[in-house]
């Protein structure tokens, strides 16, 4: 099973996509971390955290998103190709 998900023409992709698990679990590390600690931190770092989070959080979903519509373009126009070459 393993190996159907993993295979030469999208390695790349899967690295992406564990690149990006690893950056979502940051960000969860980061918000658990703040509000653990939002009784302590005074109110300016506090806001500079939630501040950094919604930045973060918002360029990941961009990023995410371009990219995987990019990989989605690529595989549609590679699979009207291959159409086109069976016709």
């Amino acid at each position: 099973m393993l190996t159907n998900f993993i295979t030469r023409e999208n390695i790349a992709y899967r690295f992406f996509q564990l690149v990006i698990l690893i950056a979502h679990l940051v960000l969860l590390a980061w918000i658990i971390y703040t509000l653990y600690e939002g009784g302590i931190l005074p109110f300016k770092t506090l806001m500079f955290h939630f501040v950094g989070m919604s930045i973060y959080g918002g360029l990941l979903i961009r990023i995410t998103a371009y990219i995987t519509k990019r990989h989605y373009l690529k595989e549609v126009e590679r699979y009207a190709r291959a159409q086109q070459l069976e016709e």
